[in-house]
């Protein structure tokens, strides 16, 4: 009896040891699923949040996954350019008809303001709709999850792609309001082929603003995100058209709409306007485009894709600068041998480039002849050794005798290759006298006539050379032109420029140009008489052809050797516009001097130009004289200057008995 507890105990111990080793084995089970657990969990998580975008802050969602987008203004703000995909100018809801924001809301998140970026009852509806159809043919994205898509990740339909879509959309509802959220979805929703936002595709579409789109256009619009490409409603207007009453439909039912404007939204379909012109041609604006795009990223830095730039350019002009080139170079092109050419208008008391011509056309050649191409100018830079003589005490009565000259081995010869003995320096310029020109420039020295160019503008290596008189340094186009404004101003020198302001699609300011004050390069007295030589040049010198009536005119024709560059340079008291015509292999033009086709273009494109305008006069009073061998002796030259162009008209082959009034001139 007594090993009866003993047994007992054996047996409540062997009890305890079975529990225990139950109890360690569960233990045992119970760490290992939790391991398991979280070893999911953790490769769960990261499978799921490997490669997770940042949700950029809120200016640069306005920018995000857009490839590079650049949109031109003219001087009055409307469209002249576009680059990239259709973005339209950044609408507010508040432009906008309400029933534009409703339309979207109703066919794509009807409980926009009652979910935090996920709609759970939407999406249980579309797993049961899709499970029952047995494909996928519905989904539960709220309007903020097509954002984020659209915006942030990639088009991949993958389980992580979807889960990364509602993190991110979860993220943005935190971060922006409702409000702020659905109008940046407005504005940037694909809405056809690289047509992203309403205004970009209304104005596609229906050739109009979003602003001022009607009940029906706004749901066609709104039936476009589901599927851009098979709805788009150029190529299918039906299919799109179907599903827009879809839109009005629940419009209705969300009582967006009454029934009555609803009835009257079917029964007037939208119009799907016609493939409109552009405002200007590619061919007429592109060697702008490039030019100003590239000014623009140095303006705001490579960082900011998408920019709208408001330009100097007048829409008008570019136009007429254009066809005044164009028709210039088609009517000579064969007889002349002349195949190209470019031209540049500036606005003298601003510095604006309002016209700019790179060539004849942008789509043949991407070349900008006015300011790539750098050229030997000719007399045309005459102008800037007679400016550098007045300021070396020179006046326009110095006398020098047009002779043959020889300088260090340099013997410069008259295009005529006569010579007239004793002459003004007025004169000179006016007849564009080469050995004059020549004999001043070695008188104060080359490095003295550079040094003024690069003062009033000229950015190209200037050679301090004596043939520098004549122009044998090469110039552009955009430059010379520039330099020339500074007779025009009276001396001052505004930096020609052809940007207003840059902004991004968000319209944020990236760059808005100060006004500066102009800088005084050159003396008040010293511009007023070179204007008025170079006014003589036009009145009855080498320039004639260029006369403008009764408006006033000063410039400077310019041929550089061989007849390989023809210039014309000239300026009214409201623009400077200068004129190169040539070929761009170099070639020899057919006896085509600056006095001659440039002036042609130069006259045609400043008559049209100045129609309207005021007409102001010159800051060049005519010179007062009262000595009376100066007067006898004006007139000698006068009579010398008539006869002069009479040679020069027979030479050129134009008619100096009353038919043209070209004149040949370097």
């Amino acid at each position: 009896m007594n090993d009866m507890p003993t047994y007992r105990a054996d047996i409540d111990v062997a009890n305890d040891n079975q529990k225990r080793r139950k109890r360690n084995i569960a233990l045992i089970i119970l760490s290992a699923l939790v391991l398991i657990a979280t070893f999911g969990y953790f490769q769960t998580r990261y499978y799921l949040m490997e490669g997770l975008p940042d949700l950029p802050d809120k200016s640069t969602m306005w920018e995000m996954n857009l490839e590079p987008n650049l949109t031109l203004l003219d001087k009055n703000g409307q469209v002249i350019g576009h680059r990239g995909p259709h973005l339209g100018q950044p609408m507010k809801l508040v432009d906008m008809p309400n029933y534009v924001a409703d339309a979207f809301l109703a066919i794509e998140d009807e409980r926009f303001y009652e979910h935090q970026g996920i709609d759970n009852r939407a999406i249980l509806r579309a797993m049961f709709a899709n499970t029952k159809s047995g494909n996928k043919g519905q989904g539960g994205s709220t309007l903020t999850q097509q954002l984020v898509k659209n915006m942030v990740l990639t088009p991949e339909k993958t389980y992580r792609r979807k889960f990364q879509e509602m993190w991110l959309a979860r993220e943005m509802e935190q971060r922006l309001s409702k409000h702020e959220i659905l109008e940046l979805y407005l504005n940037r929703i694909p809405l056809g082929p690289r047509i992203f936002g309403v205004e970009a595709a209304s104005n596609k579409y229906y050739g109009k603003s979003a602003r001022d789109i009607t009940l029906s256009e706004a749901a066609l619009l709104a039936s476009l995100p589901k599927a851009p490409s098979r709805y788009d409603p150029t190529s299918n207007y039906d299919g799109a058209l179907n599903r827009s009453q879809l839109v009005l439909s629940r419009m209705a039912a969300n009582n967006m709409i009454s029934p009555k404007e609803r009835n009257k939204a079917e029964n007037t379909p939208p119009e799907i306007a016609g493939n409109a012109d552009p405002i200007i041609s590619s061919n007429q604006i592109g060697h702008v485009f490039d030019l100003i795009a590239e000014q623009a990223q140095g303006l705001v830095g490579s960082k900011h894709k998408d920019l709208i730039i408001k330009t100097t350019i007048d829409i008008e002009l570019q136009k007429i600068a254009h066809a005044s080139v164009v028709k210039v170079l088609d009517r000579n092109k064969k007889s002349k041998k002349v195949t190209e050419g470019s031209l540049v208008s500036i606005e003298n008391q601003s510095g604006a480039i309002r016209a700019l011509i790179g060539g004849r056309d942008y789509n043949a050649s991407k070349f900008n002849r006015a300011a790539q191409a750098k050229r030997q100018p000719g007399s045309s830079f005459k102008s800037f050794v007679y400016a550098a003589a007045l300021e070396d005490g020179f006046t326009p009565g110095t006398i020098r005798i047009d002779q043959p000259t020889e300088i260090a081995g340099w013997a410069p010869e008259n295009y005529t290759k006569r010579y007239r003995g004793p002459m003004s320096i007025r004169e000179a310029l006016k007849l564009s006298i080469n050995t004059i020109a020549a004999q001043i420039g070695a008188e104060i020295g080359p490095s003295r006539v550079a040094a003024l160019a690069t003062r009033f503008g000229i950015t190209t290596n200037l050679r301090p050379e004596y043939s520098i008189s004549l122009g044998s340094s090469e110039v552009t186009l955009l430059d010379l032109t520039g330099a020339y404004t500074v007779f025009a101003n009276e001396g001052q020198k505004f930096t020609p420029y052809f940007i207003e302001s840059v902004s991004n699609t968000a319209k944020v300011p990236l760059y808005t140009r100060r006004e500066t004050s102009p800088g005084r390069v050159y003396a008040v007295p010293y511009a007023r008489q070179m204007t008025s030589i170079l006014r003589d040049v036009i009145d009855s010198g080498t320039g004639h052809g260029a006369q403008l009536g009764s408006r006033q005119a000063a410039g400077k024709t310019g041929t550089s050797q061989d007849y390989r560059d023809a210039w014309f340079i000239g300026f009214t008291a409201n623009y400077t516009t200068g004129v190169w015509l040539g070929n761009d292999d170099n070639s020899p033009m057919r006896k085509i001097t600056g006095g001659l086709l440039p002036v042609d273009a130069w006259k045609d494109f400043m008559s049209k130009a100045h129609k309207g305008l005021t007409n102001k006069p010159l800051s060049a009073p005519d010179p007062f004289v009262n000595d009376p061998q100066i007067i006898n002796q004006i007139a000698f030259y006068d009579g010398l200057a008539e006869a002069f162009k009479a040679e020069r008209d027979i030479a050129s082959g134009a008619n100096s008995g009353g038919g043209s009034t070209i004149t040949a001139g370097r």
